[in-house]
């Protein structure tokens, strides 16, 4: 099913559109081996993109719109109130900022539970 086309030839050819024809699966789901079996050896170099969130501020569109250069916008969050790690949207941790040379960093507090 590999078939490779040149411009013109994809141009003038109908292409072959067939319908897909599903079975039902026997058996329960889920009840083969596990993927990974707890083996992280074939993922663990994957790249995932934590995401801390600090605070949030509700304005008014007209104080969205008066905002400039400099302006500070004040967060909900405390100085002191731990901020949130995300993976996915999801918080699968708890920390606090800190700095680490010229960068912030997060000092991991709490991890959550899967049940949380």
């Amino acid at each position: 099913m590999n078939k490779r086309l040149s411009i013109a030839q994809a141009q003038d050819d109908e292409p072959n559109v067939s319908p897909v024809h599903l079975q039902k699966i026997e058996g329960s789901p889920g009840s083969g081996a596990a993927l990974f079996g707890g083996d992280i050896s074939l993922i663990k170099d994957v790249k995932v993109k934590l995401e801390v969130f600090v605070g949030h501020a509700d304005i008014t569109v007209g104080e969205l719109f008066a905002l400039k250069e400099h302006s500070v916008v004040k967060l909900d969050a405390s100085t002191d109130a731990s901020v949130e790690i995300r993976l996915d949207g999801k918080i699968i941790a708890r920390g606090s900022l800190v700095v680490v040379d010229d960068n912030l960093g997060v000092n991991i507090e709490e991890i959550l539970s899967a049940s949380n």
